[in-house]
């Protein structure tokens, strides 16, 4: 017997039972915990408000999958008016072409064999767009595109203040004008990602951040043109900063991502409403003691993430308890003297600090409308990572 032998796939564990009639209640016994739940109707209006958002200031948008990583998701964001999805990875390219959306911009420079070669199939069918900051990604791009006898459409990446990835918008111009004259490539325009804009302590700081943002990318931009190419595509914004964004602004789109579901996160910064949180995870509650509930969703299901403010997240309806301790299986809540009414194999449901990582953490998670489960959702790229 062979090692690979020892490998056979275990049968996938789902939170649902694979034979329980929808709708369901959310205290069926079909029901296992941790299960990640999505409010359908807040999810949709999310969906049609930055569409109509964007229509309205002149950007298309494309949104960033990796924030849900489901193609049934990506398919309502395509039918509401979005013209193409933002991947981060390989992996997540693979997995929305494979379905069959045809307009992908894979927004990381993508270096290395292992991963170009993956590429070819999209580069075929015309379907992908790339980035780069440097000649160095750039001539891996042209070997690529080379090698299978097609143009390649290419944005520089402009640092617009995070200082992540990305040229200075001065030097974006010197250096786009070299990966242009890289055979099979051509550039098409600049990309930007204020991150930053996280750190700001208030909503007109953030304003101040989208406001960095439009002058980087005007810079940019006349440093390309100022080299004899032109600029098509001049894409930015996130949640965070695309409300402060328009074509007037010279933004061409727009590439939110967490706004299909928001968190605390998006919350905290000015970006939604209480109302526009879409997504809870429902754990069960499995040990108790004076002052003190242990959850069963911890770091594997709920992430480390956490603010001065939330911890690791928001008890729904019960908001002076919080998060004292969160290790891989368990979740600790100190608790408020109005909740401890809680008991042991009791349902509460926590809202996420940050949404697209709890994501990349489910195989499969679960559409709600009033209170019941109506519909099985696929994560189709969860841990596509490579």
């Amino acid at each position: 017997m062979t090692t690979t032998e020892h490998l056979a796939r275990q049968e996938e564990l789902l939170a649902l039972d694979p034979q329980a009639q929808l709708p369901l209640d959310l205290d069926s016994d079909s029901l296992d915990t941790p299960a990640l739940l999505i409010d359908l109707d807040v999810m949709e209006s999310n969906i049609v408000s930055m569409a109509d958002l964007a229509k309205r200031r002149g950007m298309t948008l494309r949104p960033h999958a990796k924030s849900h990583k489901s193609t049934f998701i990506a398919d309502l964001q395509l039918s509401n008016g979005a013209t193409g999805l933002c991947l981060a990875t390989v992996g997540e390219a693979e997995v929305m072409w494979r379905h069959g959306i045809q307009d992908l911009l894979l927004a990381f420079p993508v270096v290395g064999q292992a991963k170009l070669r993956r590429l070819r199939p999209l580069l075929d069918a015309g379907a992908l767009t790339v980035v780069t900051d440097s000649l160095d990604v750039a001539e891996g791009y042209s070997a690529l595109a080379r090698s299978v006898g097609c143009q390649l459409p290419v944005l520089i990446e402009i640092d617009s203040g995070m200082h992540r990835v990305g040229v200075l918008p001065e030097s974006a111009g010197a250096l786009a004008a070299e990966v242009d004259k890289l055979p099979g490539l051509q550039v098409r325009g600049i990309l930007t990602h204020a991150g930053q804009s996280h750190q700001a302590v208030d909503q007109q700081g953030i304003e101040r951040v989208a406001r960095d943002e439009v002058r980087a990318m005007q810079r940019a931009r006349e440093a390309l043109e100022g080299q004899g190419i032109q600029v098509d595509i001049v894409s930015a914004g996130s949640t965070v900063t695309t409300p402060y964004l328009s074509a007037d602004d010279g933004i061409t789109e727009v590439r939110p991502g967490t706004y299909v579901f928001n968190d605390l996160r998006t919350l905290s910064r000015y970006s939604c409403t209480p109302d526009q949180l879409a997504l809870s995870m429902l754990a069960t509650v499995v040990s108790r003691a004076p002052g003190r509930a242990t959850l069963n969703a911890g770091s594997k299901s709920i992430t480390t993430a956490r603010t001065d403010e939330h911890g690791h997240g928001h008890l729904v309806n019960r908001p002076s308890s919080g998060f004292r301790l969160l290790s891989e299986e368990h979740a600790v809540l100190g608790l408020a003297t109005e909740d401890e009414d809680l008991q042991v194999g009791q349902r509460v449901r926590i809202l996420p600090i940050h949404s697209c990582v709890w994501m990349d953490l489910q195989a499969e998670v679960y559409g709600t409308r009033g209170g019941q489960i109506v519909r099985r959702i696929r994560v189709d790229a969860m841990r596509r990572s490579l």
